[in-house]
């Protein structure tokens, strides 16, 4: 349970970070540096501590994961970052997942879907229907782009994010079956070397064949005010808070473990309010508990 609430402190910091990070480098192109460096502190650390957790039966579902997770679905998390903050980029993107998750488990895994799942799927349409028609751009920082882009790019960011967690979930099935000694470390290693390819790929198509609008913000990492804001998404985000949602799923139900992540709306928000300015509005609010607690109970009863 500790590497659960470590997850969601975790992911609460990193999401602030990554907003600032967006805003100050562009979103697409701090992603690709992200990824970079966290391959970098990842891969040394499990030459140092579990170089025997790669094999490419289980490697092949971590890169399928990663791809999805980290590829897709964080170039859709940081474009809408830089549109709608932090705060409504990460319920969107938690309080969707579980829906992408139990469509995935459906025809891949013929899971059922029962009169609870359809109660808990109503409050979470009800909730996050109530905090996008309130809701309101923070008041701190600056924005760019149109709202309305950013709420379909943190939806896409879910489906990265759900599908991406079940397919993680049976390359742990994978390396269990193997007898391979994985770590939590290994697992968000593999993870991050497929989305730091899926962003090397793209990041240069957006570049070459995209409007400049994409890319003209676009600002070095090397800068003061880059710099800072880059490591703390870095160490806050790909490292810590993805090593610890591994170890939490090798540990406990993924159900528990993505119940407890997914109050990570609802603890950062006195951080937003402070960092950002972002105090929704009490519709917005009640919205986003509701869609939380519908989220909660459909990954405790699922």
């Amino acid at each position: 349970m500790i590497a659960a609430i470590l997850t969601t402190f975790f992911f609460s910091v990193s999401a602030v970070a990554s907003q600032r990070l967006a805003m100050r480098m562009g979103g697409l192109w701090g992603n690709l540096f992200r990824l970079f460096l966290a391959a970098l502190m990842l891969g040394m650390l499990v030459l140092i501590l579990s170089p025997g957790a790669l094999r490419w039966a289980s490697f092949f579902w971590f890169f399928i994961s990663g791809l999805i997770g980290f590829g897709l679905g964080d170039m859709a998390l940081f474009t809408a970052y830089e549109r709608i903050g932090s705060r409504m980029t990460i319920l969107l993107n938690l309080c969707s997942a579980p829906f992408f998750a139990m469509i995935l488990e459906w025809f891949w895994l013929g899971n059922g879907v029962g009169l609870r799942v359809v109660v808990c799927a109503g409050l979470i349409l009800i909730g996050v229907g109530m905090a996008v028609r309130y809701g309101r751009r923070p008041r701190l920082i600056p924005l760019r782009g149109r709202y309305w882009v950013g709420i379909v790019a943190g939806l896409i960011a879910g489906l990265g994010q759900g599908m991406g967690a079940v397919v993680s979930r049976k390359a742990e099935e994978v390396s269990m079956a193997l007898g391979l000694a994985g770590t939590g470390i290994s697992a968000a290693f593999q993870r991050v070397v497929a989305g730091l390819l899926f962003a090397a790929v793209a990041i240069p198509l957006i570049r070459l064949l995209g409007p400049e609008s994409e890319w003209r913000t676009w600002r070095s990492p090397l800068n003061r005010g880059v710099l800072p804001w880059l490591f703390a998404t870095v160490i806050f985000g790909a490292v810590l808070g993805v090593s610890c949602f591994q170890w939490a799923l090798q540990g406990l139900e993924s159900g528990i473990v993505l119940a407890v992540v997914a109050l990570t709306p609802i603890v950062m928000m006195p951080l937003t309010a402070v960092m950002e300015g972002d105090r929704p509005m009490r519709p917005a609010l009640i919205g986003a508990v509701i869609a939380v607690a519908g989220v909660v109970l459909l990954n405790l009863w699922h």
